[in-house]
């Protein structure tokens, strides 16, 4: 017997958002990395641009499942959804430490980009694995390897801007670096979504789990990652002053 699959659409204006704050982490997170490899800052800086960079894609993801409508209500396992976001924090940190100093080569960069790619990919999938409703959660694995492939692509290009004497003259070059890198998670999000089918199994379990206060209400999430999307402005504006130091020390 064929299986039916839940219908998936999307809420447009919270897409947007989603880009968003993707671009707007990754602006912070990369400001802060780019900073670290013209001056002497501490390497705790570059923690601080992996962490700016995995919150980033957290607060994206959760946002996107915001906007996803499955017509029933959806909640996540806490630990799970906790443990997601170390993933992208820690990808992040191995790219960011491939590209941290000032000469780069095509390998470190090819690095970077997997590194990148991979903990994006990796949050996403183990935030969905989280996930908690009335119905069965399967994967097109072909499309699988394509949000990853396209997350590692878009990465590994976002990197090479960033590194590249070639973009050195290109007006708001660190928007533009921002823009391709992060989009790099939103791009890698809707297409895995087009890997995901959800068949519903009738029962109403979760209903009650949700209640008892077992899980998490995606409700939850969206002001979390309003939350979050604050933090990396913040988080960039404290290295102001450190890095200004670190420079004219150079001088």
């Amino acid at each position: 017997m064929e299986q039916t699959h839940l219908p998936m659409n999307h809420d447009p204006l919270l897409v947007g958002v989603s880009f968003l704050i993707a671009i707007f982490t990754s602006y912070a997170a990369l400001t802060i990395i780019g900073r670290l490899r013209q001056t002497r800052a501490n390497k705790n800086w570059l923690w601080l641009g992996a962490i700016t960079f995995g919150l980033g894609v957290w607060a994206m993801h959760f946002t996107a499942m915001t906007a996803l409508n499955l017509n029933m209500l959806i909640a996540y396992d806490p630990l799970l959804t906790l443990v997601s976001v170390f993933f992208a924090m820690l990808g992040a940190a191995a790219a960011f430490q491939l590209v941290s100093r000032p000469s780069i080569g095509p390998s470190q960069i090819l690095g970077a980009g997997f590194f990148l790619g991979a903990g994006i990919g990796t949050m996403h999938y183990v935030g969905m694995f989280a996930l908690r409703l009335d119905a069965k959660l399967t994967f097109d694995l072909p499309l699988v390897a394509l949000s990853v492939l396209v997350a590692v692509v878009l990465g590994t290009f976002g990197i090479w801007t960033l590194v590249s004497p070639a973009f050195n003259l290109v007006p708001f070059r660190q928007l533009v670096t921002a823009v391709i890198t992060g989009s790099a998670i939103p791009f890698m999000h809707y297409t895995a979504m087009l890997a995901a089918r959800f068949s519903p199994t009738g029962s109403e379990q979760i209903h009650s789990m949700v209640a008892g206060g077992n899980l998490l209400s995606l409700n939850v999430f969206l002001l979390l990652a309003v939350a979050v999307v604050g933090l990396p402005m913040f988080l960039s504006s404290l290295l102001e002053g450190p890095a200004d130091l670190a420079q004219e020390a150079e001088v």
